[in-house]
């Protein structure tokens, strides 16, 4: 079998020895001809960057994280389209531009709802309950477009680590004191120890759907059902405790076996 040639942009694999990193520089025009060799002869080039990701997509060459997971970074109207249109639960949710739309709000939504920046947020920053029309007036002067959803209540949120289109981990989150958001991490499960069937469903089709090969999927769980609030791209590489690897281990043994 022949050795694929997979080469790096950002140094997260660094130490991957099957991987020959090139670090980030200002444009392409930067890497000498034999590095710009290596880029358009690679079965594969990982972590590309926001900055060269749409010109290895246009050069037809396959990327990790995949093309997809920069396109829908740190975006949730683009997320929020995307689940529609695949029907996953989802909480009611409208976008607002401008203050002639946003006087309607009150008449889509009941107190209290939900409020979130719409770009380039996660893991509870920028998100806030609203519960009455002043807090809603200094929700939508401060915020433009108004990203609002529903509130459902719940006192827990799970987010499932998806790699290469395969579950890898998941782990509960729940509320600090006096806190609605979801932002103190529990103890992380592996997919075969306790997570339910409907969640991983719901994480590996959306991941397949959109073509996200490295995403973290954040659900609602209300006591009944799970309801998708987003993907998050930049989750950190941490593990968890009492496991011997963290994120980027994993993708460095996939690597090594040849399974990306």
């Amino acid at each position: 079998m022949a050795r694929r040639l997979l080469v790096a942009i950002g140094e997260q694999l660094r130490h991957c020895p099957g991987v020959i990193t090139l670090g980030v520089r200002p444009q392409l025009s930067d890497y000498t001809a034999e590095e710009r060799r290596l880029l358009l002869a690679a079965d594969r080039i990982f972590y590309p960057t926001v900055r060269f990701v749409e010109i290895f997509a246009g050069a037809g060459k396959e990327t990790f994280p995949s093309v997809s997971c920069y396109r829908f970074l740190g975006d949730k109207l683009k997320q929020t389209a995307l689940f529609r249109l695949l029907k996953v639960p989802h909480p009611q949710t409208r976008v607002y531009y401008g203050d002639k739309q946003k006087e309607r709000i009150t008449a889509d939504f009941s107190f209290p709802l939900v409020g979130k920046r719409a770009f380039r947020s996660s893991r509870g920053r920028h998100v806030f309950l609203i519960r009455d029309q002043g807090e809603l007036s200094w929700y939508t002067k401060k915020f433009n477009p108004a990203y609002v959803q529903e509130y459902i209540p719940g006192d827990r949120e799970l987010r499932i680590i998806v790699l290469n289109y395969r579950v890898v981990w998941g782990s509960w989150w729940v509320p600090a004191p006096a806190d609605f958001r979801c932002t103190v991490p529990l103890e992380p499960i592996l997919p075969q120890e306790a997570l339910a069937a409907e969640p991983l469903s719901l994480a590996k089709g959306i991941a397949c759907s959109g073509k996200f090969s490295d995403v973290a999927v954040d659900m609602l769980f209300d006591g009944r059902r799970f309801w998708i609030l987003g993907l998050t791209f930049r989750y950190g590489t941490r593990g968890w405790p009492g496991h011997k690897q963290n994120r980027l281990e994993v993708i460095a043994a996939m690597i090594e076996r040849g399974e990306l």
